[in-house]
């Protein structure tokens, strides 16, 4: 019973620390009145919910520091002024899409 509980307990907190992934905050702030993930969000530009499956980590810090250097057509903004901390914490949730 007690590890039960335990596992009960493990399994909540975990999700609430998935809702609060400052990421995802982040994306659903910047991100999401152009990009579509999980069939939530704009339609200007691609598809997001299977990113992390076709780009490394690197691929997608370039796209979102520099995204006209990749594609000069592109309409998405240049995200090279976020501070390294909402860099990393915006690679971390692109990361989870698979």
């Amino acid at each position: 019973m007690k590890y039960c509980l335990l596992l009960v307990v493990s399994m909540l907190l975990s999700g609430v620390a998935w809702a609060d992934m400052p990421g995802e905050k982040l994306f659903n702030r910047k991100c999401t009145m152009c990009h579509v993930v999980r069939g939530r969000g704009g339609a200007i530009g691609p598809d997001l919910s299977k990113v992390a499956s076709r780009m490394s980590e690197a691929q997608l810090q370039a796209k979102v520091t520099y995204p006209k250097k990749l594609h000069p057509g592109t309409s998405m903004p240049s995200f090279a002024t976020l501070e390294a901390s909402e860099m990393q914490a915006l690679l971390a949730y692109l990361k989870t899409l698979k």
